[in-house]
């Protein structure tokens, strides 16, 4: 088992300035290096906490692995002054953050761990990865040996990258959050992304893989779901480019469904309450209801798994939609879903947004940026200075934000995570379950609203996606194919030069 740790960092010479002097340590320099490689592993699992200054790391994470967790960070903070931390632990919503010190923001190197109890504690987190993963076989079988990344490519790019970026922060990734109502704009650093893209390349050519098939939205995660995408195009199968088909604005796609009455039932509760409405999926009338917390691990593997069983948190039996199932399927409804399933949706709004707002964007991304604070923001941010592309929203679909709104009355996370889960339904237990059984020799990979495959079974994927999809939601998608090729990495590169000028 490996660690990633700054290449600069001689953690022998640091032990022997400044020895540690808890009971507990006994010269284990492992467990020193794993709190280290954490604030740069757990990006790899989520690439957004490149955008935080400070990498939050549970207690729970730490404690698992270092009983005596609190003495290593302690040693590492005041007395090796390796790594810094924000102080700031909300319960339950937010653990203490973590970032190196300043002299070890630099490319990482690989530590070996040498320990062998603490690498047998280490094993028993891999082992439940293995086994959250043991019923998708048709998809986990894809990550064997052929599976290949031009590791020497991606390095060559990765210095281009960090040479153009790193004194020039115009060209750094960024977006814009709202922190309790004032807006800041938070970037990725060039050095974290480097070692980022450096790290998953390196595992992929080690043929190191992390499966997981989680338990709070069932998404299945990879060594390539969260992989940059621009590196991506250094990937291929059996010497084969693969294409990835996407689904074209996925979420409002996927949205749509909560628009249509057939989707909606009463739930026959003890209550017997009128205005409980919980989710079914195709011919509800002739199925009986299993409520959110019916899941358990034998139906989720059934062939006969359904929407009905979807379940999103362990307390959410029902959503509350009060009588708003009245409106469904009006005019504003139909124009809203013909906007999204035309694919026009983002453009659409992007006009009003300049018309209405006088608000511009530089390009899609930001467009989409806008369209997920209308979706997926607190009902209370509509108070808000920041929120008048969620009140414009408001204004010219006022019964599709209300039935969002509703949906997110209780918890503002229940939209989206409704939305993944019926998205990773469909894409894992539907489409590419499906795939498998009809071209078991069709190479798949996904990622969450997309499959990759080779160009040979590209058409075949496809029209499955689209069958399946128009099935499920009742309308039929936009897909849109993109080849992971290294052009694709060159013409990166010149666009970064190409606004290094513009900004020169």
């Amino acid at each position: 088992m490996r660690l990633y740790i700054p290449e600069n960092l001689d953690i022998d010479q640091i032990v022997y300035d400044y020895p540690p002097n808890f009971k507990k340590y006994k010269h284990k320099r492992d467990k020193l290096l794993y709190v280290i490689h954490l604030i740069n592993a757990l990006t790899l699992y989520n690439k957004d906490l490149m955008y935080d200054d400070f990498v939050s790391i549970s207690a729970k994470i730490l404690q698992d692995k270092i009983s005596n967790y609190k003495e290593y960070l302690n040693y590492l903070i005041n007395v090796a002054k390796i790594i810094e931390t924000d102080n700031q632990y909300f319960v339950g919503s937010k653990s203490k953050g973590f970032r190196l010190a300043e002299k070890y923001r630099c490319e990482v190197a690989i530590h070996t761990i040498s320990e062998q109890t603490f690498h047998r504690k280490l094993k028993v987190e891999r082992n439940n990865r293995i086994a959250s993963v043991k019923h998708l076989n048709y998809l986990t079988k894809w990550f064997d040996e052929k599976l290949e990344i031009d590791i020497n490519y991606v390095n060559e790019f990765l210095a281009d990258e960090y040479a153009l970026k790193k004194d020039n922060k115009s060209l750094w990734q960024s977006k814009k959050v709202n922190n309790y109502g004032k807006v800041e704009v938070k970037y990725k650093r060039p050095i974290d992304q480097l070692n980022h893209a450096k790290i998953s390349a390196e595992k992929i050519s080690r043929q190191d893989y992390y499966l997981l098939h989680d338990d709070n939205v069932y998404r299945f995660h990879s060594n390539l779901t969260n992989m940059r995408s621009v590196i991506r195009n250094a990937v291929t199968y059996d010497g084969q480019k693969l294409i990835s088909i996407d689904i074209k604005n996925s979420q409002p796609y996927l949205s749509t469904i909560l628009l249509s009455r057939s989707f909606w039932i009463e739930q026959k509760n003890e209550l017997n309450a009128p205005n409980e409405l919980s989710i079914t999926f195709d011919e509800p009338k002739n199925r009986p209801f299993y409520s959110f917390n019916d899941i358990n691990e034998n139906i989720y593997k059934s062939d006969r798994m359904n929407i009905s069983y979807i379940k999103i948190h362990d307390t959410d039996s029902y959503i509350m939609l009060g009588d708003i199932d009245k409106t469904l399927m009006n005019n504003e409804f139909s124009q809203y879903i013909n906007l999204v399933v035309s694919g026009t949706l983002y453009e659409f709004l992007e006009q009003q947004f300049s018309q209405r707002l006088g608000e511009t964007f530089a390009n899609r991304k930001e467009v989409k940026t806008a369209v997920f604070q209308v979706l997926f923001t607190d009902n209370r941010f509509l108070g808000q200075e920041d929120a008048k592309p969620k009140k414009m929203f408001k204004a010219m679909f006022p019964n599709v934000y209300e039935v969002f709104r509703q949906i997110k009355s209780k918890d503002k996370s229940l939209l989206p995570r409704l939305l993944q889960s019926i998205e990773s339904y469909l894409m894992i237990n539907v489409i590419a379950k499906r795939i498998s059984i009809e071209y078991p020799d069709a190479p798949i990979y996904t990622i969450h609203d997309s499959i990759s495959t080779t160009e040979e079974y590209v058409d075949v994927v496809e029209d499955i996606m689209k069958e399946e999809l128009s099935k499920a939601i009742g309308h039929a998608p936009k897909l849109a194919r993109e080849e992971w090729c290294k052009s694709n990495m060159e013409k990166h590169l010149e666009t970064i030069k190409e606004k290094a000028k513009v900004v020169a």
